[in-house]
């Protein structure tokens, strides 16, 4: 064990529209399930994880590898990630989706999470090519097991496979054979991995499938992630959901969502709403999947925190997506209307 405090970086030789339609259908429809309301959203939720409403921190090593978000948004151990823990924690976040990526303690990062309280889903891979998927797989699995004994390690290997030509200039079924290869060997290391899969799915057509497919078909999957946002919705959320549910008959995690204050988008679909209001509609059209037989295993905000834009890795600048704002302070809409879901689960 002792390679375990290692950085996940290779040896040597291991060379993202919805229509008026759309929206109108999931209102009739929600009218109709006024009673799912009388229940608190946790209730109703398949229990996998410590929260059903997660905190997902931006892990990604952008621009090829140039950018890389947990130094730019702070979350790192000699930083402020201890900071973000403990604010995703005040506001009753108990999971969260993280990265051991290249560049960063596998050990560290593994400590800080289990000293914060919080339960953690480890993206391995984050829109980069990894030189070494084996020997980070490997690190990822040893340090878990050093810091957190047999506890069960949730592991997503690949985020977003589908994106990985256009992001990451590697091709798709390359990223998808990747995170299947990251997720065999962890459970070679590992007595209690669970994978979570997740790719931008904000539609029912089959291309929206395909790498999703690919890897359940490799792997045993725990975990099925859709990963849906205001500006590249091209259906309900509930739609997307059911159909997710219908094609895996696994657990489905909205893995990504969040609302960007500023993108025009967002404000010319859902006039009227902020970071608040959209949680509390994502959460709507999650009772709504339940209510027909889906089974939810959690919402993540994703990003939490406000990061930089991606092409500017050093501006002062922030796009205004997470809860928590550069300086610490927080975002009071989404602040409030996480406090109103633990009050109303409270009751």
């Amino acid at each position: 064990m002792a390679e375990v405090d290692v950085m996940c970086t290779p040896s040597e030789d291991g060379a993202k529209s919805l229509t008026s339609s759309t929206r109108s259908d999931a209102v009739v429809v929600l009218k109709a399930m006024d009673l799912t309301r009388q229940l608190p959203l946790p209730l109703r939720l398949a229990g996998l994880f410590r929260s059903n409403i997660m905190a997902g921190f931006e892990c990604g090593l952008v621009h090829r590898g140039r950018h890389d978000l947990l130094v730019t948004t702070g979350h790192t151990v000699d930083a402020r990630l201890a900071d973000h823990l403990r604010i995703v924690r005040q506001h009753g976040l108990l999971t969260i989706r993280d990265g051991l990526v290249p560049g960063h303690h596998a050990l560290a990062r593994l400590a800080a999470a289990r000293d914060a309280g919080v339960q953690a889903i480890w993206d391995l891979s984050h829109y980069h090519r990894n030189q070494d998927p084996v020997r980070c797989a490997r690190i990822a699995s040893e340090a878990a097991l050093a810091v957190n004994g047999n506890e069960k390690l949730w592991l997503c290997p690949v985020n977003e496979p589908s994106l990985y030509p256009m992001i990451a200039g590697m091709p798709r079924h390359e990223a998808v054979e990747m995170a299947v290869l990251m997720a065999k060997v962890a459970r070679d290391h590992h007595p209690d991995v669970g994978i979570l899969t997740n790719d931008p799915i904000t539609g029912v057509g089959e291309r929206q499938f395909e790498a999703t497919d690919a890897i359940v078909s490799a792997v045993d999957v725990d975990v099925v992630g859709v990963n849906y946002y205001p500006h590249t919705a091209r259906t309900s959320l509930v739609k997307v959901l059911l159909a997710t549910w219908r094609r895996y008959r696994k657990p489905i995690m909205v893995s990504e969502t969040s609302w960007h204050d500023g993108h025009p988008i967002h404000h010319r679909r859902y006039p009227g709403l902020n970071k608040g209001g959209w949680l509390r509609h994502v959460l709507e059209q999650v009772d709504i999947a339940v209510f027909h037989g889906a089974v939810i295993a959690g919402v993540c905000w994703y990003p939490i925190v406000d990061c930089p834009p991606w092409h500017r890795p050093f501006s002062g600048d922030r796009w205004s997506h997470g809860l928590i704002r550069s300086d610490l302070s927080v975002d009071p809409n989404l602040s409030a209307e996480l406090a109103a879901i633990r009050f109303r689960a409270a009751a």
